[in-house]
């Protein structure tokens, strides 16, 4: 298979309430080994808040991210693909950060998840070529869940 992903970037907010070792735990479950960058901010309402971001560039990282979805999720992926692939060819995930702690890689809403964003390679770099690719890419995935 052609190289389809080129890089990987995460990011996770730590609120006050919560314990920034069990949110960079939450990161490292979903991505795998990564060096972190750890900035801090401030909420809304002036509370802090920490910044946990990371990158991953080797492609079979980032193939083991979406590997680790189920078969429910993948299909919800695919289906969605329009909605999630922006006019720069990224592909954007949102991970349940509590069920990432745990250990378990499902798709998330809110705010409280890791947010993904994963560069698809297309040439020439359009929307819908990643799409196209994408799409292709999950339905392999899908493939190999039956």
């Amino acid at each position: 298979m052609n190289k389809i992903f080129s890089i990987l970037h995460a990011r996770a907010y730590s609120h006050a309430t919560e314990d920034l070792d069990k949110v960079k735990m939450a990161v490292l479950s979903t991505v795998g080994e990564a060096d972190f960058n750890v900035t801090s901010g401030e909420g809304h309402h002036g509370n802090p808040i920490e910044i946990v971001e990371v990158a991953v560039d080797k492609e079979d990282d980032i193939i083991r991210f979406f590997e680790r979805f189920d078969k429910k999720d993948i299909e919800a992926l695919k289906g969605t693909l329009n909605a999630r692939v922006d006019d720069g060819c990224n592909l954007f995930v949102k991970v349940d950060k509590q069920s990432a702690f745990k250990g378990i890689i499902k798709l998330g809403t809110g705010d409280d998840v890791i947010s993904v964003r994963v560069k698809v390679r297309v040439f020439p770099a359009k929307p819908e070529l990643a799409q196209s690719a994408a799409d292709a890419f999950l339905t392999q995935l899908i493939r190999k869940k039956d």
